[in-house]
């Protein structure tokens, strides 16, 4: 594709750079350490605070106007603040690197503890008016205190429902307030004398993590109560690994610390070669350095913050959230149009590096955001461009830690450096259109957690283009780790003229449509897996891909054109003697899929569920069960389909959950196989003992249909139709009542059906959702015809649950 793809690209970054075209003349206001702010703010006599200069520069009128810091150290206990009223202005170091602005205070007095350790006394910690996760020691992080000293403890957490695609929930009920708060724990990993006031619990999920606090030691139960909500319950998806944070007990290697609250006093272990009557630490007062804040109807204009270094913010106690992006920056930006934040370095803060809520029309270019606690800039806007930043060694403090999250629309991020985070590299998340990523060199992410990839998101019309991305692996079990991973929703996007060097699975596009990857090349270190899992209509075109092991195509299906695509295959060496390579074109082939061995489940119900389209968990016990398949049997696309089934003694209870990605479109109308809706074909018999195939069909709108396509008699179809009950409700969203879908229920009589519900019966089933929107249907079985082919369809089997006793 051809630069012709972004022609707005080119003015965007036209109308940007005559945005910054700074005025001739200035009225200055110098800052110094140690200034007076009661001077003029010259040169030679200088404020002391950026407070003092910024309300001179404001009492100065319309206008150019400059406040320069000049060399020193700068020690601000809250931020410095900036909104409207500073339009315009200007705020830069004097002279290169010249300036610091830490967030905190110089923390001094220090005594001796026993044999290693060393303390101080800081007031408001005991008083819980002071609190702080981060501590700047010699220029560096420290590390904090953690326990065990090596690998990590496993909880007993309970909770084992399935993990749902994010458009569908997550997970099948929402966990209650007691079990994402209370955390089993085996009791020979927890003293008894933990001090529940230090303690924080890191538990780690699957591309995410939780940091909370202790309320108590349940110690007859054996479990933490947890002093907040973790993003996950403990247990789920099988991930229990844990630490605990910031007590004596983590005490266990130099070059670490812990804040003890009880007793309001900084411990530190010393490096060796660390003299404590000369060290340098710094304990962080302010989650915020430099805060710029307006409004929509009111942003922030024309602002410039150059040349300066930032460091030392401290973080809230709370979950980091998806990329460790929960927290404010170091610079904080809410609302801000045509304002330019350049050469800056933003290091050692325990929180996010930069942060931009909705930043337009603007830039963040030639930056150094390192050794940050948690992401390093997240920034959403719309026609912004972010580029030649080096962000390196993210989530010190978070391994959620995003190197950069970047949202919004007609965003550019072009050439920056991005490395070394325990997460992805650049996320583009939240649907955002007509974004272009190009030419960034990304290497040595997803270090510690899974399901992410070094340029990742759910983006619609966007571009991916040359890029490098290298040394990007799975570390540990999880979900992996990919070099372009497209995620739920994203579609219309192009991904070309990458490369991959050492990533197993370059491309992974995961419920996403009409993307394309083409030009692109994919270097493997041995097995290499493209994947287009539950992907539609994608395209794969003109790549070259070196696969020294097996290539596997995940999904084949999901690629609607595969072309002139070169693999160079084999040619590794076996007893030190290389092998043959093989040069072909051909996509991998991939057998139909065989008929399900295995029967839809149905749970048997000590009360009828309420017809109401809810759906409630308290009412529907059993499995979720997906509607995964093609009439083809090759597995379906797009955001799923989802069913529940039950009995009782008098009917057979459906329950389906058919979602969308937004926004939706749902007909509502009744035509079946031209509008949405979802039809139910079950094996009984007629009044008079004849077998029949027997179809039930209910719409989003909440009509009915009982038909007689698969042949069955319009007698005993209509006496079907008269007593089945069923409704449905719309899934509303951003985008209208039914901007993420519908459910429906059904109560089906067994007496209708001429069915005798025994337990571990089996009955010829299928049952199939239409969307309309595509044309495509989501069917429990494949049939090759329609979903009624009972005799090539699956089965439902009628279970009773476990924790009940026999009938």
């Amino acid at each position: 594709m051809n630069q012709t793809h972004h022609p707005h690209h080119a003015a965007i970054l036209a109308a940007i750079a005559l945005a910054f075209i700074e005025p001739a003349t200035s009225a200055t206001f110098h800052v110094a350490p140690g200034g007076d702010d009661t001077n003029a703010g010259t040169e030679l006599k200088p404020f002391a605070t950026l407070e003092a200069a910024r309300d001179a520069a404001r009492k100065a009128g319309a206008g150019p106007r400059r406040i320069a810091l000049l060399p020193g150290e700068y020690f601000l206990e809250r931020p410095a603040e900036f909104d409207a009223r500073d339009n315009g202005l200007t705020i830069e170091a004097a002279t290169t690197n010249g300036a610091t602005l830490y967030g905190g205070r110089r923390v001094t007095g220090w005594k001796r503890d026993g044999a290693t350790l060393w303390y101080a006394d800081l007031p408001g910690v005991k008083e819980g008016t002071w609190d702080f996760r981060a501590l700047v020691v010699n220029g560096r992080l420290a590390e904090r205190a953690c326990y065990p000293a090596t690998n990590t403890f496993d909880n007993l957490g309970t909770w084992s429902l399935p993990l749902l695609p994010a458009v569908a929930g997550h997970w099948e009920r929402k966990p209650t307030h007691e079990e994402l708060t209370t955390m089993p724990y085996d009791p020979k990993d927890i003293p008894t004398t933990l001090d529940v006031r230090n303690a924080e619990v890191r538990m780690y999920h699957m591309w995410a993590e939780s940091l909370v606090g202790v309320s108590s030691n349940d110690l007859q139960r054996h479990a933490l109560i947890l002093s907040s909500e973790p993003s996950w319950p403990p247990g789920a998806l099988n991930r229990r690994k844990y630490v605990i944070y910031n007590t004596r007990e983590g005490m266990t290697r130099p070059g670490q610390w812990y804040l003890d609250r009880t007793t309001g006093r900084l411990f530190y272990w010393p490096l060796a070669g660390e003299d404590m009557a000369k060290i340098r630490i710094i304990a962080p007062a302010a989650e915020r350095v430099i805060s710029i804040t307006g409004t929509r109807d009111k942003p922030v204009e024309g602002m410039t913050v150059r040349g300066l270094t930032v460091q030392a913010t401290t973080a809230p106690l709370k979950p980091a959230s998806f990329g460790a992006t929960a927290f404010d920056g170091a610079i904080h930006v809410v609302s801000g149009k045509n304002c330019a934040f350049e050469s800056l370095e933003i290091c050692n803060a325990g929180g996010v590096g930069i942060r931009a809520d909705y930043l337009a029309n603007s830039r963040i270019t030639d930056c150094r955001i390192h050794h940050v606690g948690a992401c390093g800039a997240k920034v959403n806007g719309e026609a912004t461009l972010i580029a030649r930043n080096h962000i390196h060694h993210l989530g010190v403090y978070y391994p959620s830690a995003a190197a950069s999250m970047l949202g919004g629309n007609k965003m550019h991020i072009y050439r920056n450096e991005i490395h070394d985070a325990p997460y992805s590299g650049i996320i583009s998340g939240g649907g955002g259109k007509e974004n272009l990523i190009e030419e960034n060199l990304i290497y040595r992410v997803m270090r510690e957690l899974h399901d992410g990839a070094a340029i990742y998101g759910n983006m619609n019309a966007c571009t991916i283009r040359g890029n490098v991305v290298r040394d990007v692996v799975q570390v540990g079990s999880g979900f992996g780790a990919s070099a372009y991973y497209l995620d739920e929703g994203a579609r219309d996007c192009i991904v070309e003229r990458n490369v991959a060097v050492g990533v197993p699975m370059p491309t992974h596009n995961h419920i996403t449509r009409n993307v394309t990857v083409r030009d692109n090349v994919f270097i493997a270190d041995g097995d290499m897996t493209v994947s287009f899992q539950r992907s539609v209509g994608c395209t794969f075109e003109r790549n070259t891909l070196f696969v020294p092991g097996k290539l596997s195509v995940r999904q084949a299906n999901g690629i609607r054109a595969w072309k002139d695509n070169v693999i160079y295959g084999g040619g590794g060496a076996k007893d030190g003697v290389p092998g043959p390579f093989t040069i072909s074109d051909a996509l991998p082939s991939e057998p139909t899929p065989g008929r399900k061995t295995w029967s839809a489940e149905a749970a048997r119900v000590p009360a009828a569920p309420a017809i109401d389209g809810e759906i409630k968990t308290t009412e529907w016990p059993g499995k979720l069960q997906t509607l995964d398949r093609e009439p083809s049997r090759f597995s379906v696309g797009g955001a799923p389909a989802m069913a529940k089934f039950a009995f009782d003694d008098t009917c057979l209870y459906v329950a389906a959950n058919v979602t969308m990605f937004g926004p939706a479109m749902v007909s509502t109308n009744s035509v079946w196989g031209k509008d949405d809706g979802v039809e139910i074909c079950i094996a009984g018999k007629t009044p008079d003992g004849q077998p029949a195939t027997f179809i039930v069909r209910g719409d989003p709108c909440g009509a009915l249909q009982s038909a007689t396509d698969a042949g069955a008699p319009a007698d005993a179809a209509e006496r079907l139709g008269k007593a089945t009950r069923f409704a449905a409700r719309p899934i509303p969203g951003p985008s209208g009542l039914f901007g993420k879908g519908w459910r429906g229920e059904w109560a089906i009589p067994f007496a209708a059906l001429g069915l005798n519900p025994a337990i571990d019966r089996q009955t010829a089933f299928n049952m199939a959702a239409f969307y309309s929107e595509f044309g495509e249907w989501h069917c429990w079985e494949g049939t090759l015809g329609e979903n009624w082919r009972l005799g090539e369809a699956g089965t439902i089997q009628f279970r009773q649950p476990a924790e009940q006793g026999p009938k």
